[in-house]
């Protein structure tokens, strides 16, 4: 599926079941943004979505996956500086070229699948990392651009996430 069909079917399915984060910006905010996507996903197929593992440490994985995809776009970003100013907003690109091998970890976390992280950069090399990347960056400025609306600033974020739970169940859950 192309982004534009993703975030059509996402916009649909959360304008039929607008289940919303809540308070976003908390310490727990990985965790649960987890619960969410168990709900989303469950609304998606009830048959395949097991009850979220407590024990999963989910703001680890979180931070590992921001965390590390930050550093690296810091650091890309500081020699494009160094090389050019007018390079450094390539960073951008080095920060979603890295986070696309994590796509689809909390999923795969979330469905109890061994090994996640080697399971999520797998399943980044069968879509494919480029048609990955070319999907993910207008989804990210779908998302992104959403923030500045003063009327519902997180509504084009869940639905930015939900696209990639849909893309998730079609491309990765449904084939294992």
């Amino acid at each position: 599926m192309n982004y534009r069909t993703l975030l059509q079917l996402a916009g649909h399915s959360f304008d039929h079941r607008p289940i919303a984060l809540g308070r976003p910006f908390t310490p727990q905010l990985f965790a649960r943004g987890a619960r969410w996507m168990q709900q989303q996903l469950q609304a998606l197929d009830p048959a395949t979505s097991p009850a979220v593992d407590p024990g999963i440490p989910f703001t680890a994985w979180g931070l590992l996956k921001y965390g590390s995809c930050s550093v690296i776009a810091g650091a890309a970003g500081y020699g494009l500086w160094l090389l050019h100013p007018a390079l450094t907003p390539l960073a951008v690109l080095v920060f979603y070229s890295c986070e696309i091998h994590f796509l689809f970890l909390f999923p795969l976390l979330l469905d109890g699948r061994p090994d996640p992280l080697r399971a999520s950069i797998r399943s980044t090399y069968k879509v494919g990392p480029l048609r990955a990347l070319l999907t993910v960056l207008p989804i990210a400025g779908y998302m992104l651009l959403g923030l500045l609306r003063l009327r519902q600033p997180l509504r084009q974020w869940h639905i930015g996430c939900l696209a990639i739970l849909i893309w998730y169940q079609d491309e990765i859950r449904n084939r294992f």
